[in-house]
């Protein structure tokens, strides 16, 4: 028979010395040896197989997408199906060293052919390296239950994403009704103009379990900006949510709400609105009004007095400039007129949220409640947004709640604080902006730790009395038996305290950490006098620009929408060839890439770990599914979380999840495009930490001030069709404080 194709073999002569080399460097090369050295020469488990290798191929950089992995995975498969074949036809035994290569222990499960043509399984045991050896069929059972049980976990997670979606769909109704409902009953009644105060409530967790809230209570008055803060997940979205659907809290009727959220859900007659059309829609009141009027006029036999009552409503609130403070708006927040002239449907769901968050600005409601308002905002527009509900009229007599991983928009825009504690499953309101709110809990849990500090060393000294008073001069029975009593008394304070002291902790960053793949020497990625537009003979959205990367850099790429800034991260990826100048690479640099819609790319129908062992299958052992947990531990998903569907999570823990699986590649360079849309305040902190200790080169866009004045040591401006270089974050933040328009 003909020589057998060892996997390094069939490697080399797929990807070429290099590309096996790049494997090697990733330390995914004998892994990929072992998948192969095991394929069934049957073909079955083919797609398995794939589905295992060609993530890995374009994660290491051999391919550059699914699709051009897809065929190098093919020709592996089929350079390895005929030594496989021969193998099976001779009676041989496979093991991992066939060909005369050193012996390698497989963590997987090892098929063995033995010389009466019976398989034999090793099982690996938890406990240690080995294991007994078992008949194939009781391994095929095994390899059946497990298959099963990780479908019906499936099913399972599936069923609460579809649960958690319909409950945002009736609250999304919901909303809609009671903005309608409240514009009708304020012209009937007069509008309400006193303070929300809810009645004790408790906040229901989507996600099933315990109730986010408990008892919870707060007083919502005139004139006050609320910054709503806490940890990922404790219930700040579904809270708003809640509230302004009204299913709690005690909501007067007549009292106008608009909700903006994180994700923007419009139905399909929406979706066919330009941007003006949906912020203009967003006056409930005059859309009710015009709609009135044109009926009426329409009438044969109109009512003349109602018809000149509504005419007279119309302007009053000022419909004939309706449409000019609409453009405004548009325009602050970024709009093009290109942009302005697009359908819904035509735009990305970053442009969606401007709309939105105009269109609720437009509105002008009693009650204006924003989720993360500036994930999707250049420096600019978040300036511009700070500025308005700061210094405008028209919020000095309204309500605004706010929740935001921004610090310097929250400190700017809050002047009080709500904040849910997930630990205590409270709700606590405080006066002052956010740095006011930080340092008084710095206060209290340093109070907190001498209290029981204290309290410990006088139980340690009562249990002392009491055990050995004689020791103290004293040998009364019962005052020893007292001190035991005033002890125990103590232990059964603190432990009531128990739940305070975890509230107390919980504003601790959690931990998270970026695999790099190590130091390469030199450039990883220049730019050398490059161009791009999208022909060569049409407008180039910049030129000459001259950039590099290497194993230091820390670079942030500032500009406004649609200037480029993306444009540029492509172009370094290699994503985009440019019309002029070149891009030049390092063969041996994997770059890693998190983009602004990083958390929208994960299936909402899984959980955390079914999301990355489908990304990395890996051999499906126990051992590799512990590695996927501690590697989302450290991305700080914690184990609770891990097991739960990714629609039923926050934002934020999301944006973890993404990162975990970048990461995972371990990247010499690392592209962030907006990371923190999403992330809490304390894991931002804990984001530019890890960023800055990253062992590589870091190019970041960011419209997060804190983030960047923390990480970036090189500013670049993609502005007017360059990319130059500016003197430091805060000469860049001065210069759009210039720009900005009067407030009207």
């Amino acid at each position: 028979c003909s020589p057998m194709t060892t996997p390094r073999a069939a490697l080399e002569a797929a990807l070429g010395a290099e590309g096996v080399a790049t494997l090697d460097d990733a330390g995914v090369g004998d892994y990929i040896e072992g998948l192969l050295g095991d394929a069934d020469t049957s073909g079955d488990g083919d797609d398995d197989l794939l589905a295992s290798i060609a993530p890995l191929l374009v994660d290491v950089g051999v391919a550059a997408d699914e699709e051009a992995a897809e065929p190098l995975a093919r020709s592996l498969l089929s350079a390895m199906r005929p030594a496989a074949a021969e193998a099976a036809a001779a009676g041989s035994a496979r093991s991992s060293n066939v060909g005369g290569g050193p012996p390698r222990l497989l963590s997987e499960s090892v098929s063995l052919q033995g010389a009466d043509g019976a398989q034999l399984f090793k099982a690996p045991e938890e406990y240690e390296l080995g294991g007994r050896l078992v008949g194939i069929d009781e391994a095929m059972d095994e390899r059946k239950k497990r298959k099963a049980q990780r479908e019906e976990e499936r099913r399972a997670t599936r069923k609460a994403h579809d649960k958690v979606a319909e409950q945002r769909a009736r609250e999304e109704a919901l909303l809609e009704e009671a903005r309608v409902a409240a514009v009708r009953l304020r012209r009937e009644r007069g509008a309400y103009l006193g303070a929300v105060e809810a009645k004790p409530f408790s906040l229901p967790n989507p996600g099933g379990g315990a109730d986010l809230l408990e008892g919870a209570t707060f007083t919502l008055q005139r004139g006050r900006r609320y910054g709503l803060i806490g940890r990922n997940g404790s219930g700040k979205s579904t809270l708003l949510r809640s509230l302004a659907s009204r299913q709690l809290g005690d909501i007067p009727a007549a009292l106008t709400i608009h909700y903006v959220s994180q994700e923007v859900r419009l139905d399909e007659a929406a979706m066919q609105r330009t941007p003006l059309e949906v912020v203009l829609a967003a006056d409930v009141e005059r859309s009710l009004l015009l709609s009135e009027a044109a009926s009426l006029q329409e009438a044969e036999a109109s009512d003349a007095a109602r018809l000149a009552e509504v005419l007279e409503r119309l302007d009053l609130i000022g419909a004939d400039a309706a449409e000019q403070r609409a453009l405004a708006l548009l325009r602050n927040l970024g709009f093009s007129a290109e942009l302005r002239a697009r359908p819904m449907a035509a735009l990305s769901g970053g442009w969606r949220v401007r709309t939105c968050l105009a269109a609720a600005i437009f509105a002008k409601p009693d009650v204006l409640m924003l989720d993360e308002p500036t994930n999707h905002l250049s420096i600019g527009a978040v300036l511009w947004l700070m500025r308005e509900l700061t210094t405008s009229p028209a919020w000095s007599e309204r309500i605004v709640v706010v929740v935001s991983h921004d610090r310097v928009f929250l400190d700017a825009v809050a002047t009080d604080v709500l904040h849910l504690s997930a630990a205590a499953r409270r709700l606590t309101q405080s006066h002052g902006n956010y740095a006011t709110w930080a340092k008084r809990r710095e206060q209290q849990q340093k109070t907190f730790e001498r209290a029981t500090a204290l309290r410990a060393e006088q139980v340690a000294k009562l249990k002392t009395y009491a055990n050995h008073g004689f020791k103290y001069g004293g040998s009364d029975v019962s005052r020893q038996k007292m001190k035991e009593r005033q002890a125990e008394k103590l232990e059964a304070a603190q432990a009531e305290l128990e739940d305070e002291a975890a509230a107390l902790q919980e504003d601790h960053e959690l931990p998270l950490s970026l695999q790099a793949g190590g130091e390469i020497s030199g450039p990883l990625v220049q730019l050398r006098g490059v161009a791009f537009g999208y022909s060569a003979a049409g407008e180039q959205l910049f030129s000459g620009a001259e950039l590099g990367v290497d194993a230091t850099s820390r670079i942030v790429l500032l500009g406004e929408n649609g200037n480029g800034k993306t444009t540029l991260v492509k172009l370094l990826l290699g994503d985009l060839a440019p019309t002029a100048g070149e891009v030049v690479r390092n063969g041996g640099a994997r770059i890693g890439l998190v983009n602004q819609h990083h958390a929208d790319q994960i299936d909402l129908t899984l959980s955390p770990l079914q999301f990355l062992m489908e990304r990395f299958p890996g051999d499906g052992s126990y051992a590799h599914e512990q590695a996927l947990r501690s590697h989302l531990a450290t991305c700080g998903v914690l184990e609770k979380q891990q097991a739960v569907p990714s629609s039923a999570l926050s934002g934020g823990q999301r944006s973890r999840v993404a990162l975990a699986a970048v990461s995972y590649a371990a990247p010499h360079v690392l592209v962030l495009d907006e990371p923190t849309n999403n992330l809490d305040l304390e894991s931002i902190a804990a984001l530019a930490d890890c960023v800055t200790a990253f062992k590589g080169g870091v190019v970041l866009v960011s419209h997060d001030q804190y983030f960047v004045s923390r990480v970036a040591n090189e500013v670049w401006v993609v502005e007017g069709g360059q990319v130059k270089r500016a003197a430091s974050f805060d000469a860049f933040r001065k210069q759009q404080l210039t720009k900005l328009q009067p407030v009207d």
